[in-house]
């Protein structure tokens, strides 16, 4: 399958705590792809999407290069890895054996190998998805300041997002219903975040669906064969976008799939992607009514 001609190869990181639903929005955004992880990191895709993803578990990412080379013409577009934050661990630990590195040539062989993936990757036409750990805000020693991101080593946590065309962190919401957790994609002084299509940036605090911000931005993102791109986009025109307003009809509209024999993973799915879209394309609509949002 791979990607369309007309796409562009993209890289997305996303970072957040444990727990707060980053592998499952992967594995609705990225059914097709082939995921990277550690033996039964994957349940909750298998539990809450209703598929069991295809995986292999590689320890570096050196490894991940190797298995990347081998997906052209393949039937994957999208390597998703998860958790990055402990391959790149895995693949310093690895380096640090290595008497020929050491000191600033480790960390400029780190940011190499990490260079060689996202190359390597766009050269396949393999779309990347980074799924990392969350790291605070800290000082060095020397008195500066290193902003907050994806829980990586050294100078990892600037370099690895400066390879990456969307990064987001999640950030926990009360009031999003029904899962209270949300991207943010706005510049921050405090913590790296990065979006070149220009969506989550303006879609802020923005749905925790990476696949409806991309093809927002114009990017394709392939869909589950059991999921209607048709329908989705039908019933994301007749929502409000404002979640408090669709509650009825999106209740109303997964009954009636479900009634009609559709798999209740897949009707819950469908209805997701269309009212995501909906906040979506209203909030991007404000945007172009007023100057400053």
């Amino acid at each position: 399958m791979g990607l369309d001609s007309e796409s562009e190869p993209f890289v997305a990181c996303t970072y957040g705590p444990s727990g707060v639903g980053k592998t499952t929005d992967n594995g609705y955004s990225f059914p097709n792809a082939l995921f990277l992880a550690a033996p039964g990191a994957l349940t909750s895709i298998t539990k809450t999407c209703g598929y069991t993803p295809t995986s292999a578990s590689v320890a570096t990412i050196e490894d991940a290069i190797a298995v990347i080379e081998k997906l052209k013409g393949t039937k994957y577009d999208t390597v998703v890895i998860d958790d990055f934050s402990f391959m790149a661990e895995q693949t310093f630990s690895a380096l640090e054996q290595d008497k020929r590195y050491s000191g600033f040539k480790l960390w400029g062989k780190m940011r190499d190998v990490a260079l060689k993936f996202r190359d390597k990757s766009r050269y396949c036409g393999i779309n990347v998805v980074l799924n990392c750990w969350e790291q605070p805000p800290k000082s060095k020693t020397d008195g500066s300041r290193v902003r907050g991101g994806p829980q990586l080593s050294g100078k990892l946590p600037e370099s690895i997002p400066a390879l990456c065309d969307v990064v987001l962190q999640v950030q926990h919401e009360n009031m999003r219903k029904p899962w209270p957790y949300v991207y943010r994609g706005v510049p921050n002084p405090s913590y790296v975040r990065k979006d070149r299509y220009n969506v989550a940036s303006n879609v802020d605090p923005a749905p925790m669906n990476l696949a409806e911000l991309l093809r927002a931005g114009g990017v394709h993102v392939s869909r589950h064969e059991a999921i209607s791109e048709e329908l989705v986009q039908e019933l994301s025109e007749a929502f409000t976008g404002n979640p408090a307003n669709d509650v009825a009809l999106a209740n109303e509209v997964f009954a009636t799939m479900v009634g009609n024999g559709r798999a209740a993973h897949h009707a819950r799915w469908i209805v997701r992607d269309a009212l995501d879209r909906a906040l979506i394309r209203g909030e991007l609509d404000k945007q172009n009514t007023s100057f400053f949002g």
